[in-house]
């Protein structure tokens, strides 16, 4: 048995367990918005800026945008690792770095090869493909004690000519008394162009769900419409677009109406 089909056997175990835990798929932390793709590229470097943006009145202190940035490396064709680091934007204050976030990407199964686009643009068009998302983050101000782990499961498959990603992740924080929470994010977009899709996603997180939960109204849920592009800029780069437009659902726990603007050069 080779190193690698251990290590697979080992994180699909993992990644049974935290099925067993809850069941859905993605995740919305800290005010950013991503779907994670079960994309990796031996080899690929991935360089993204993520960014949300509040349209809410808010009061001094709380948060107007959020930021951030993170350089990736595919390690294997199955284990694509990323350092990243969040910048808050608070109102009427100076922004400051919040958080460094370590997070780890492994391809678990692939269904169909022959779909997948082994360069470095996401052009999946075969078979399901399953991962597992692995994710330490550091508070700048708190430090680890305060840090906390997601985990949980990513996904992707068409159905026809719609192309279907969603994740679950749960969130176990360090911090003694506090319980562990649920994030998820879903998004299913659809070609209508060359290079561009449009889509539908939803976010969200459920803070202490295996434990003193909140009610909905107190949870943070979006959805809203997204449009993607993918252009291919010369010498084996990629650079992915991606708007969306989410409106909060729920009245205490989301925002009035979220802009997310998401890059990602490949290459």
């Amino acid at each position: 048995m080779t190193s690698d089909t251990i290590v697979r056997r080992a994180l699909g175990g993992v990644l049974a367990g935290a099925m067993l835990l809850a069941s859905a798929s993605a995740h919305a932390e800290g005010g950013i918005f991503e779907v994670i793709h079960p994309d990796v590229v031996e080899g690929g470097f991935e360089f993204e800026a993520l960014n949300t943006y509040f349209t809410d009145d808010l009061p001094a202190g709380e948060e107007r945008s959020v930021h951030e940035i993170a350089l990736g490396f595919g390690i294997t064709d199955w284990w694509k690792t990323v350092a990243a680091f969040e910048i808050a934007n608070p109102q009427d204050e100076t922004a400051e770095l919040e958080a460094f976030e370590w997070e780890n990407v492994f391809i678990l199964w692939r269904g169909g090869e022959g779909g997948h686009d082994h360069g470095h643009g996401h052009a999946h068009g075969g078979g399901p493909v399953i991962g597992f998302y692995a994710a330490l983050e550091v508070p700048n101000k708190d430090g680890i004690r305060k840090g906390a782990l997601a985990l949980g499961p990513i996904a992707e498959f068409d159905i026809g000519s719609v192309s279907m990603i969603g994740n679950l992740f749960v969130d176990v924080p360090f911090e003694d008394g506090t319980d562990a929470g649920l994030g998820y994010a879903l998004s299913a977009n659809t070609p209508i162009a060359d290079s561009w899709k449009i889509g539908v996603e939803a976010h969200g997180t459920i803070e202490e769900a295996f434990g003193d939960a909140p009610d909905f109204e107190d949870q943070a849920h979006y959805f809203g419409p997204a449009i993607y592009n993918s252009a291919d800029i010369g010498r084996g780069r990629v650079l992915e677009t991606r708007l969306a437009v989410l409106p909060g659902l729920t009245g205490n726990g989301s925002r009035d109406l979220a802009l997310s603007f998401n890059a990602e050069l490949k290459f």
